[in-house]
């Protein structure tokens, strides 16, 4: 963005004009100077812009939520928009390296993801019948992976996110993620190209585009590179390293967001919990052979309080014991017939593979304190007409 004073015999009409006026101009740039010749009104506002987008870095996240149209010229949120970009660029570039496929997303099905962690599901009506939209593209990915060997989606998902979940700092109730899987790859093989990757793409930006964290968006003194392998630890490790911070968390309970956050601060680096129980999870998990109270399954936590960014693990496939696993959520078995006609026929196959929040990535990453700075039109729990 570029500061100017305005000289010339047309710079005081050209000051008068409205803001956010679109005018092609015909002079000369001298340092901090324009001398304007002649200037022409492409477009021209019909009343004076109300809202002083400069001063958005400023705003809470309900505010900006609110007014992000305009929030988003101002130019820390402009250049966390371009850091997405090179995010998602850099995942692509992984990915189609090491023999990924991608594929498109879809935005309704008959039934989406159960296991929400306290979100409900959004409700359409397509041609008279009830449909889910998209929560998470998890069942689509076990069908596509048994055609593709490696694929992933870049997909948009919706839920309804419990109101607490607005304070966080980490929750929006439309978001994107980067959803992988891989046919026969194992628990480790997934969680080996995730950290390959989170090592490829922070280096590259940090590499190329130090400026745009330090000076452009300016939270960070220096830009994040990740360094794996990260240190891992079980579902029951964590449960007691928290109860000794101070965060005492039930068996068979999702951690708490400060449990989570005390726990990746005390390592100082992201961190995997892996083995989470059965019975807090979706039933899309294959539990351990050698303890089926357990998943299967993993957690990417960041520190600084950015939370979860990864959740992934290896996928049931077997007809009988994704039956029991519905039945034991309470869940309907008609609601999933689509995927369970497809797996009793063969269709689904060993896989394993995982989910990582580009929102909540881009935040931790540009040093932002909500992951709403994070989103061009955030939309947050409990939070409604915003555009």
């Amino acid at each position: 963005m570029l500061k100017c004073i305005v000289r010339g015999s047309k710079g005081e009409e050209f000051v008068k004009l409205p803001l956010e006026t679109l005018v092609e101009v015909f002079g000369v740039v001298n340092g901090d100077q324009l001398r304007i010749y002649t200037y022409r009104v492409l477009v021209k506002p019909v009343v004076e812009r109300s809202i002083d987008y400069m001063e958005a870095d400023e705003w809470d996240p309900i505010t900006y939520a609110k007014y992000s149209v305009w929030g988003i010229r101002n130019p820390r949120y402009k250049y966390t928009v371009i850091l997405q970009f090179h995010i998602l660029r850099y995942m692509r570039e992984y990915l189609y390296k090491n023999g990924f496929v991608e594929l498109l997303p879809p935005m309704i099905s008959v039934s989406s993801d159960p296991g929400l962690r306290g979100a409900k599901k959004l409700k359409t009506i397509y041609y008279g019948v009830e449909y889910d939209l998209t929560s998470s593209v998890i069942m689509y990915k076990q069908l596509s992976v048994s055609v593709f060997p490696k694929i992933f989606y870049v997909a948009r998902n919706i839920r309804e996110e419990p109101l607490e979940n607005l304070d966080t700092g980490r929750h929006l109730s439309e978001f994107t993620q980067l959803d992988m899987e891989q046919a026969f790859a194992s628990m480790d093989d997934v969680i080996a190209i995730a950290e390959r990757m989170l090592r490829h793409v922070s280096k590259k930006i940090a590499d190329r585009y130090h400026d745009l964290i330090v000076e452009k968006i300016g939270l960070r003194k220096e830009p994040v590179v990740f360094k794996p392998p990260f240190p891992r630890i079980t579902y029951d490790e964590a449960l007691d390293l928290v109860a000794k911070l101070g965060y005492p968390v039930k068996w068979g309970c999702e951690l708490s967001f400060e449990a989570e956050k005390a726990l990746a601060d005390y390592f100082e680096t992201p961190i995997w919990i892996t083995y989470y129980p059965v019975i807090s999870r979706g039933f899309y998990y294959l539990s351990r052979e050698d303890d089926p109270r357990y998943n299967l399954d993993f957690n990417l936590i960041l520190p600084e309080g950015y939370g979860e960014v990864i959740d992934g693990g290896s996928r049931e496939y077997r007809y009988e014991q994704l039956v029991e696993r519905i039945k034991r959520l309470d869940e309907p078995l008609e609601k999933y017939s689509w995927f369970l006609e497809l797996v009793k026929q063969g269709a689904i196959g060993p896989s394993s593979g995982w989910g990582l929040g580009i929102e909540r990535l881009t935040g931790y990453l540009a040093g932002h304190k909500h992951v709403a700075y994070a989103s061009m039109y955030p939309k947050l729990p409990g939070i409604t007409m915003t555009p």
